[in-house]
């Protein structure tokens, strides 16, 4: 079973803490508002929370939660027109991702797993 309290303490560290202190320097003009912190706060928290309740810990399961989170947060950055999953946060969120999947039980561990669909 994943580590609830380790991912959600990296969300907040890695992800939103970051997200909030370059939109304190850049106020509007960094291209998405703290509503938005908030709803990539969110969809990330919901995938912890699903990964961890999840009952069948096979790969297509995972997987599936995986492109949930992935479309999401295309969605979100695409609104905010791309500006709110930079370079630092792309690779902080593809972790977060990576290491909670295969935590969780992913067999297939070679490579990216949001691959197929991210756009970020």
């Amino acid at each position: 079973m994943p580590a609830v309290k380790e991912y959600t303490e990296r969300i907040r560290d890695d992800v939103v803490i970051p997200m909030k202190e370059y939109k304190k320097e850049c106020g509007r003009e960094c291209g998405y508002s703290f509503f938005d912190i908030l709803a990539c706060r969110r969809a990330l928290m919901r995938f912890v929370k699903r990964l961890s309740c999840l009952k069948e810990k096979s790969d297509e399961a995972i997987l599936g939660e995986v492109e949930k989170v992935v479309v999401s947060l295309n969605r979100l950055n695409k609104k905010t027109n791309y500006s709110i999953i930079e370079t630092d946060a792309r690779e902080e969120i593809w972790s977060i991702i990576q290491d909670l999947a295969v935590e969780s039980g992913l067999s297939e561990t070679d490579g990216d797993v949001t691959e197929e669909w991210r756009e970020w």
